[in-house]
């Protein structure tokens, strides 16, 4: 069963929490502003009865300190916990965590700006917090980026005209920035990331560059992140011999192969769960507004022009 457990605002912290019906299955922790906190749990439906109060005998650990009821996305994140919340039903113990649980950040469009370092770094305070407590209490966690990682213009207007996007100089500010949240990280290549067009002439040497400095052997990944659980993502590998577009997010034949042998050997009749991760959705996604973002050249889905 998966349910959404909704914490009481601030002034109401002494009210129990509520429960909402959900419709996902991944567990993101989300911070809701003016609220304690908003949950996405997956629980088994044995404890859907008494999911406000302790369930029978378990192994417990000391609970932390207390949080203070101003953290917020408007203030001061320090020591703001969110398994507390769901584990933590008496004041000196709390529960472990089930067996399965983990925890994924979603980065979308970075496109840093090393001008503008201070404004990313406020962004990462939102999530360091509820990834430190899910490590605290032995939550498996990772950090999935969906590309277009840098700037598609010049950050140095004053010396060059050279757009930062699908730099080297792009790629290591990225790949030290998402390596700064304390968990494993995977990213995907969106429109830009093989920009690099003055540093590379070649899509495949942009695309080395890519790969190396961010310790990935191709541009795809797998990540076993529970039980049965995959995090997979497929990413662009063309720009500047695309045959239409260069900004068409364009998944190549290769990856499309080895993710039909994924899906083939990882078959949901045996309790398999997948999670694909792409820098666009996929043609008959329904997701029309995205329509507005790649207007430009009219290419807004995967492979759109394969369609």
């Amino acid at each position: 069963v998966d349910l959404i457990l909704c914490s009481r605002p601030a002034q109401h912290t002494n009210s129990p929490p509520r429960l909402c019906a959900g419709m996902t299955a991944l567990q993101f922790l989300l911070l809701a502003q003016g609220a304690s906190a908003l949950h996405v749990l997956r629980l088994p439906t044995a404890h859907l009865r008494s999911a406000a109060a302790a369930m029978g005998e378990i192994h417990r650990v000391p609970a932390p300190a207390p949080v203070s009821d101003s953290a917020s996305l408007a203030g001061d994140m320090t020591g703001v916990t969110y398994y507390e919340d769901k584990l933590c039903v008496e004041e000196e113990e709390c529960e472990l965590p089930e067996e399965g649980e983990f925890t994924v950040a979603i980065l979308g469009d970075l496109h840093l700006d090393p001008r503008k370092m201070e404004d990313y770094e406020t962004g990462r305070g939102h999530f360091l917090p509820i990834i430190e407590d899910a490590q605290r209490r032995g939550v498996a966690t990772a950090l999935v980026s969906l590309g277009d990682l840098g700037e598609s213009k010049s950050v140095d207007p004053e010396n060059t005209q050279e757009l930062f996007a699908g730099t080297t100089a792009c790629h290591e500010l990225a790949a030290g920035y998402l390596s700064s949240f304390g968990c494993p990280y995977e990213v995907i290549g969106g429109n830009h990331d093989l920009e690099g067009i003055d540093e590379f002439s070649t899509d495949e040497a942009n695309l080395e560059a890519f790969c190396r400095i961010h310790h990935k052997p191709t541009m795809q990944f797998c990540r076993q992140i529970a039980d049965r659980t995959l995090l997979v993502g497929l990413g662009s590998t063309v720009f500047r011999t695309a045959k239409y577009t260069s900004h068409e997010v364009t998944v190549d034949d290769e990856q499309l192969a080895w993710f039909e042998r994924l899906v083939s050997e990882h078959p949901s009749e045996e309790g398999w769960k997948v999670f694909v991760f792409t820098h666009a959705p996929p043609i008959g996604s329904g997701l029309r507004v995205l329509q507005e973002n790649h207007v430009v050249n009219g290419c807004c889905c995967l492979n759109h022009n394969d369609a």
